[in-house]
């Protein structure tokens, strides 16, 4: 019995129909799908526009860095020390939290 049918049958009759868990399923199916649809194409849309800025960031710091690469290696070389720094602090917290728990 299609949908139509179905809801003409129950607006007319004078009790309530008998539970159909087929059509109760089905109706939970095609919410599901509509929702599933619309947040997969809001997802590619938002990795979509992502993707196009980073490609468009990524041009622009190749023509920046090939012409500043003085200052490029200067800044390589401070992120590195900043890097080492943070991990060597991790490193000795995370060996001296076992000696300051007991």
């Amino acid at each position: 019995m299609e949908s139509e049918a179905r809801l003409a049958a129950a607006l007319g009759a004078s009790a309530a129909p008998a539970r159909d868990p087929g059509f109760t399923l089905a109706v939970i199916r095609g919410a599901e799908q509509a929702r599933f649809k619309a947040a997969a194409a809001a997802s590619m849309l938002r990795w979509g526009g992502l993707a196009a800025v980073v490609a468009c960031l990524v041009l622009i710091l190749a023509g920046w860095t090939s012409v500043n690469w003085a200052g490029v290696e200067g800044g390589i070389m401070g992120v590195g020390a900043i890097f080492a720094l943070v991990a060597m602090g991790r490193r000795m917290t995370q060996r001296l939290a076992p000696a300051t728990v007991r």
